[in-house]
């Protein structure tokens, strides 16, 4: 009986023993890396290791993982520095005017009764260009004529035939067509910068792309109160019989000027702690922080007086994404 009894707490210990074994063998198959690693040891063992002869393909000596040489590199727009011409100037607008003009008048009251001229037509001093019948009811008087004081072309007729005419009515302007000028007013601010002679650059809506050239021929000497500005008249350079009164012209009156001078795009220039910059690119396609001076400037270009040399290649979009010694890609433009 006692032998029974140890028999059968021996094959109670063997049964704990093996259940013990069979819950730590699960646990240890549900922790991470654990022998799960063992069991898929068989079939990943037949696969090419990634440190194998294909791994080793994709990479160059040393380990490093090879790429593209240039992927790294940023594009940025590239001018190189180069001598011109640098112009300040300041932008408005003007009106074509006739610079002489001269309205002429009847010796007596009346009414005209005939006009010879037509609006543009050219004429010659002393020719008739209307009559004025200065009867009265129940009275005859001799057709008094009426003849032009210059040779000029027609700009005005603010008459018609049947109108009453009195010796202070206009009855036609003549005006000088090769004696054109353009009247312009200038803002307070900009007056200490004119002077007669002075050049500007100036453009027609009715001929696009076209520049015309003039200069400052007078400048009124008393500023207008209401408005704080001068009145300023141009006059072309050369006579185009394009160009007619009424004409609205814009123009760049230039006030200072820099020949043959270094000068880059505007664009180019940072500032940074009060100073001005550029990024420029060194020989090995680097971007390379230099502080500059500056004169002149306009709205798309300033004029170098330090820090740059002719042929610097300096970058003009793209800098905010440089650092120094960042490799760059450049693509060249032009001023």
């Amino acid at each position: 009986m006692a032998e029974r009894n140890i028999t059968d707490r021996i094959i109670q210990i063997i049964l704990l023993l093996l259940i013990a074994g069979g819950i730590a063998a699960m646990i240890v198959l549900n922790l991470p890396g654990g022998s799960t690693e063992t069991r898929r040891g068989a079939s990943s063992s037949s696969r090419p290791s990634s440190s194998g002869a294909e791994g080793q393909a994709k990479r160059p000596e040393g380990g490093k993982p090879m790429g593209n040489p240039g992927s790294s590199a940023v594009a940025v727009e590239v001018f190189t520095v180069q001598r011109t011409d640098v112009n300040q100037y300041i932008k408005v607008n003007g009106d074509v005017t006739v610079e002489t003009t001269i309205e002429i008048y009847s010796d007596t009251n009346g009414k005209l009764i005939s006009s010879t001229i037509s609006l543009g037509d050219s004429i010659r001093k002393n020719d008739l260009i209307a009559t004025v019948d200065p009867s009265l009811p129940g009275q005859n008087y001799s057709i008094s004529s009426v003849r032009s004081t210059i040779s000029g072309t027609v700009i005005s007729l603010p008459l018609q035939v049947g109108d009453k005419v009195t010796t202070s009515t206009p009855i036609a302007t003549i005006g000088d067509l090769d004696d054109l000028m353009i009247l312009t007013y200038i803002p307070e601010r900009f007056v200490s910068n004119l002077k007669k002679g002075l050049s500007a650059e100036i453009s027609f809506d009715a001929f696009p792309g076209e520049i015309f050239l003039a200069n400052i021929n007078e400048i009124n000497p008393i500023m207008d109160v209401n408005t704080r500005t001068l009145s300023v008249k141009l006059k072309l350079t050369r006579r185009d019989r394009r160009i007619r009164p009424g004409m609205f012209a814009t123009m760049k009156l230039i006030t200072r000027e820099s020949k043959d001078t270094l000068a880059i795009p505007s664009r180019a220039v940072l500032t940074y702690y009060g100073e001005s910059v550029v990024y420029i690119i060194d020989e090995n396609e680097l971007a390379q922080r230099r502080i500059i001076k500056t004169g002149l400037s306009s709205d798309d270009q300033i004029e170098i007086i330090g820090g740059l040399k002719e042929g610097d290649r300096v970058i003009t979009q793209g800098q905010s994404k440089l650092t120094e010694g960042t490799a760059v890609r450049p693509v060249e433009v032009n001023l």
